[in-house]
């Protein structure tokens, strides 16, 4: 094995481990380096910025999402109810919005999730992937789980039905 792939590897390992349970707010640069048992400055050197890390920490998610799509509506509406309305998920997601502001390759990051989450839906329901039926659906939900996010007695109180959504949307 290659020492630079392991080290590269160990630490986007301690860093999605981090973010998992942390958050963004956990991903800081002394404390990747920490847990995946390397200096500071061999983190920099492989991620200089903590965007570099944070597009890593996406796209390495995005590359495991890929490897087990959704089989069919029902298995996707669960994989968005999990995404959109699990607190830590929305609170990472959002921390990479904000962090992308700043970044053009975490941008593209994100931009490129968006796309492969809107492809992988439009597929389920059989519609093209420039659908603005599917994007409404998507925007909807995130706009519900940002919601929910600030509202999280709400979350415990209601019962959101990712298919009634969906054909409010048009694409039942």
């Amino acid at each position: 094995m290659n020492i630079a792939i392991g080290t590269q590897q160990r630490i986007l390992d301690a860093a999605i481990q981090i973010a998992n349970k942390n958050g963004i707010k956990g991903l800081t640069q002394p404390k990747v380096a920490r847990a995946a048992g390397v200096r500071q400055s061999h983190l920099t050197y492989y991620f200089p910025r903590k965007a570099d890390l944070l597009a890593a920490v996406l796209e390495a998610s995005h590359h495991q999402g890929e490897d087990s799509p959704p089989k069919d509506i029902d298995e996707a509406l669960r994989m968005l109810d999990s995404l959109m309305f699990t607190p830590k998920r929305m609170r990472f997601f959002l921390g990479a919005v904000i962090e992308a502001e700043e970044g053009a390759e975490l941008r593209n990051v994100l931009s490129d999730h968006a796309s492969a989450l809107t492809n992988q839906i439009a597929q389920l329901f059989n519609r093209p992937s420039d659908d603005t039926a599917v994007e409404a659906f998507i925007d909807r939900i995130r706009g519900m789980g940002i919601r929910l996010l600030l509202e999280r007695k709400r979350r415990a109180d209601q019962k959101i039905d990712l298919k009634k959504i969906a054909k409010e949307c048009g694409l039942a």
